[in-house]
């Protein structure tokens, strides 16, 4: 299991790399999944890796691109 943790974390880090997303984000989105929702580390990597292969992550960083992103957006 412990090799299946590392594959994992090492699929998400080129994911990263490849798509240009911040490692950084990624890993806090992981650790909310492990602390709070009380996911084991592999199915919290697993389910961020799936982000990634869904589109989500793409389509989150477009969102935020938009003119002034989620933050600017006015009410």
């Amino acid at each position: 299991n412990e090799c299946k943790l590392e594959l994992l974390k090492k699929q998400v880090k080129e994911k990263c790399k490849k798509t240009k997303t911040s490692y950084k984000g990624i890993q806090i989105l992981i650790d909310y999944y492990i602390n709070s929702l009380k996911w084991s580390e592999t199915k919290a990597y697993e389910y961020a890796l799936g982000l990634f292969k869904d589109g989500i992550i793409v389509k989150i960083k477009h969102l935020n691109e938009v003119k002034g992103g989620l933050y600017g957006a006015k009410s």
